[in-house]
């Protein structure tokens, strides 16, 4: 079972990678091939940084107990 170092160092690599390829499709012109190509990659970019996210989340909520608040 990975550590939630590694869950969250794969969540931050893969919102990195989601922001680098937004940043590439925002440099392209509207509606060409390789905009439309790379629209596909920021996309499948976005499912990987949700799926990271969620394991993340995951692995946080199991981990923690809940938070005692003072009376």
């Amino acid at each position: 079972m990975p550590t939630m170092e590694e869950v969250k160092n794969r969540r931050d690599a893969a919102l990195q990678n989601w922001r680098r390829e937004l940043l590439l499709l925002n440099n392209l012109p509207p509606n060409s091939p390789q905009w439309k190509k790379q629209q596909n990659v920021v996309q499948a970019a976005r499912a990987h940084y949700d799926k990271a996210s969620a394991e993340y989340l995951d692995l946080l909520a199991g981990t923690e107990s809940p938070k005692q608040e003072d009376s």
